[in-house]
């Protein structure tokens, strides 16, 4: 065993020096973590997710208003995608452009005028 000696201010300045390595391997492993592929979820899951029944998100696909994946004949959806769905679907409450109130009126109403039945 070798015994290496040096001064204090050295030491200080080395761990210095791998504390902002492992800052940046921690920085940059994290962002890693954020790119892995989505998990896919089951219908019963995703309908669970989105609070409605399996039987309406089987409309939904009708419908594309959402996409999926078949995997062995069975419906599987990213979890991105239901991410996409409820923010597209997310009603703002502080709407500052025209558009956002629109797209807010939309949202509540389900996009169907109300008016006097005649």
């Amino acid at each position: 065993m070798k015994v290496i000696t040096m001064e204090s201010s050295a030491f200080t300045a080395l761990t210095e020096q791998i504390a902002e390595i492992a800052a940046h391997v921690r920085a940059v492993s994290g962002g890693r973590k954020e790119e892995s592929p989505d998990r896919l979820l089951t219908t019963r899951e995703a309908a669970h997710l989105l609070n409605v029944s399996c039987r309406t998100l089987q409309r939904m696909r009708s419908e594309q208003r959402i996409a999926y994946v078949v995997l062995r004949g069975k419906c599987r959806y990213r979890q991105s995608e239901i991410d996409r769905l409820l923010e597209d679907s997310t009603v703002t409450g502080d709407a500052a452009t025209p558009e956002q109130l629109k797209r807010n009126h939309t949202l509540r109403t389900s996009g169907s005028p109300k008016g006097r039945r005649t």
